[in-house]
């Protein structure tokens, strides 16, 4: 029997968090007090299938199963809705224009696949009439605690429901003997697709410019929560500019204090009498409380940590977006890993200055990689390195010892040359990658490229899709069954 892969010590951590942390709502999407997020990811390419099948059917209800996995966060979790279950042409034992109830044969067949899969279920079924309400009826909610009652004990993961109506879908999940509702539901593929519908957000003067600007996109991105790992020269002119562009939520990742003089020329709300500090200030602490102060109504969460760990690792699964800024190829590996086998959309921003003999700059790079389970990923674009990652964990001593003796080449772990025009630029394509991937046009964007702030050159990946048999094709929404290594 397969078992999620989650730590005993995380384990009984989450067993002693009975109930999240409240966010607050700022008038934005966000509003689930005292009830942790339940998110639910979809496969583009299963949600195209299913939504085209649901289509055929005209004004009947029509419905299919999807295989359903999870990932835990720190204060809720992400399900991953994968493989499509179309049923038989015995499959309905009732279908209507307002009745769907499927045979106990093909749900006895489905229950099977699962337990095959170690995966739960998730059931989806129309409402195709637009003169219903959004979400399930009072017949649908009686129907499904009855079937969870039976069905949930034999599954190994969870078991849910949605419904898809012409305003939008809704849907619960069962736990704990209860139905609990998604706060949102995604469909993710080279972009993301917010599934359910969007709430209303009074548009103020402080959005016109913006609203104007971006049209729907503005709402969607109202909605998210995205964190930003790295609160150095890249993450924090991002952090900013998420903030003043209104997201939902803005979680703050990084383990690193603000102890060297010249990271005042690039970290935002940074100064002079941080350095002066007794002890020195933590990036996360610096930023956030720079970005409190722009009194935006964004709700900031500082993590202090590494997220090579797991617990800061699942911080990382209570958001929709995450955008990676940091520069260590073991970071970027795990981060790397949320795309695919978590379906959580990554942007991976990198800058470096190119010179010539002399020390006479001639470059000014950004790269901007957008990492779905639809895009090629780190491994794929050969952007990280499975030896560099084993030279990062040596212990520090050890890996200087090396790098003496020319077993290891290249300053690993020591500060790169950088410069705030250029980190400036690196974070502003990143956020203008988050508008691409809100965006239906984003469907044909590049995905990974370059830019050259100083000769204005540009140029795409020769690598635009992901690479057969590269480990990101094996593990496609199986969220914490097979979690990456962590660190201790």
């Amino acid at each position: 029997m397969a078992t999620v892969q989650l730590s005993q010590e995380y384990a009984m951590e989450i067993r002693r968090k009975s109930l999240a942390r409240p966010l607050r709502s700022h008038g934005n999407a966000l509003d689930c007090e005292g009830e942790k997020m339940k998110r639910l990811a979809i496969y583009k390419r299963t949600c195209d299938e299913l939504i085209k099948h649901l289509a055929d059917s005209g004004d009947e209800e029509q419905g299919a199963f999807c295989l359903l996995n999870e990932g835990h966060g720190k204060y809720g979790s992400r399900l991953l809705a994968t493989d499509l279950i179309l049923p038989p042409h015995e499959g309905w034992e009732r279908q209507g224009l307002d009745t769907l109830r499927p045979s106990a044969q093909w749900i006895s067949a489905v229950i099977g696949k699962a337990i095959e899969a170690h995966s739960g279920l998730l059931f989806v079924h129309s409402h195709p009439n637009p003169a219903f309400p959004v979400g399930l009826s009072r017949v649908d909610v009686s129907s499904f605690i009855s079937l969870s009652k039976t069905l949930a004990p034999m599954l190994e993961g969870p078991f849910a429901a949605a419904v898809v109506h012409p305003s939008g879908w809704s849907g619960v999940v069962w736990e704990s003997d209860k139905l609990v509702s998604f706060g949102k539901m995604m469909s993710i593929g080279r972009t993301l697709s917010i599934l359910n519908p969007l709430p209303e957000i009074e548009r103020t003067k402080i959005d016109s410019r913006q609203s104007d600007a971006l049209g729907v996109v503005h709402d969607r991105l109202r909605t998210l929560s995205v964190a930003v790992v790295g609160c150095g020269g890249l993450g924090s002119p991002i952090a900013e500019q998420l903030v003043r562009m209104g997201v939902a939520e803005l979680i703050l990742v990084d383990h690193d204090s603000l102890d060297t003089e010249s990271n005042v020329r690039r970290v935002f709300g940074s100064t002079i009498a941080d350095l002066h500090s007794t002890t020195p200030p933590l990036k996360v602490d610096v930023v956030g409380r720079h970005l409190e102060q722009l009194g935006l109504g964004v709700n900031i969460m500082r993590v202090n940590g590494d997220v090579r760990t797991e617990p800061i690792f699942r911080t990382l699964l209570d958001a929709d977006v995450v955008i990676n800024g940091t520069d260590t190829h073991g970071s970027r590996a795990i981060i790397n890993d949320l795309a695919s086998t978590y379906l959580l959309p990554v942007i991976d921003v990198g800058v470096r200055v190119s010179t010539k003999k002399g020390n006479r700059l001639c470059g000014l790079f950004a790269d901007i990689r957008i990492l779905t389970q639809d895009t090629p990923c780190l491994w794929c674009l050969k952007i990280i390195d499975s030896d560099t990652i084993r030279t990062e964990n040596l212990p520090e001593d050890e890996r200087r010892k090396l790098q003496k003796e020319g077993y290891v080449v290249g300053g690993i772990g020591e500060p790169v040359p950088s410069v705030a025009a250029l980190t400036v630029l690196g974070s502003g394509l990143a956020t203008c990658a988050l508008l691409t991937l809100l965006s239906e046009e984003g469907e044909v964007a590049p995905s990974s490229y370059w830019v050259d702030g100083f000769f204005g050159d540009s140029s795409e990946s020769k690598v635009k899709e992901p690479v057969s048999g590269c480990r990101c094709r094996q593990n496609i929404g199986r969220g914490d069954i097979v979690a990456p290594p962590f660190r201790k």
